[in-house]
């Protein structure tokens, strides 16, 4: 059962449609103690960096979340989620980030139009059992910061300078693209990093058109 963090940073309403069309079960937690037991865990999130921090200590995910990876339990961070997932943000520098990614989220640009909304194709940096070769695909982006590109970073994506879309570390992955939007591409994205993470579907989808 995949636990959605519901900490009233987004609308959750198009990743539960995603799931719901991969035919992954799937709940809302406010609060760790309403998450099921066992399962992958999605951190997603939209809006500022140290509001969203706030808002997760507030209802006391912050202190837990480490403690759930240290445990076992797949973690996934989607927008914003990936960011808060990383050591800190420009975006907001007395506010640290959880740790649970390397690096640093930085402003993008210089010389280009911020936020970016829109479709960036994605560059495959080396395999991963959680990531399918999607052949450099197009995701969509809503986003004003990024992390840096890494050692760790699976697909690097550009908007004024490269940036990390995807990056991993142990049972914790991160995605700067909303999957949920990204069409085929990031529902095949979506079903195999949670089908790596150990959630299974009764339906047998074959390929998504």
């Amino acid at each position: 059962m995949i636990t959605i963090l519901d900490y009233g940073a987004g609308n959750l309403a198009s990743l539960e449609g995603a799931l719901d069309r991969l035919g992954f079960q799937h709940q809302r937690a406010e609060r760790p103690d309403e998450i099921a037991d066992k399962g992958a865990l999605i951190l997603p999130g939209v809006g500022h960096f140290e509001a969203a921090q706030k808002a997760l200590r507030a209802r006391g995910w912050w202190s837990t979340l480490p403690h759930f990876v240290a445990e076992g339990r797949p973690l996934l961070g989607i927008c914003l989620g990936l960011q808060l997932l990383a050591e800190g943000s420009e975006e907001a520098p007395r506010a640290s980030g959880l740790g649970l990614l390397p690096g640093l989220v930085r402003r993008l640009g210089p010389g280009v139009k911020v936020p970016h909304m829109g479709w960036s194709q994605v560059r495959s940096t080396y395999a991963h059992a959680g990531v399918p070769d999607l052949k450099d695909p197009w995701l969509y982006f809503v986003h004003s910061y990024a992390l840096d590109v890494g050692p760790e970073t699976l697909g690097i994506a550009a908007h004024g300078r490269p940036f990390t879309a995807i990056t991993a570390r142990g049972r914790v992955l991160g995605f700067q693209p909303h999957p949920e939007k990204s069409g085929p591409a990031g529902l095949r994205l979506l079903r195999s990093a949670l089908a790596w993470m150990g959630e299974t579907t009764p339906n047998d989808l074959g390929t998504i058109q």
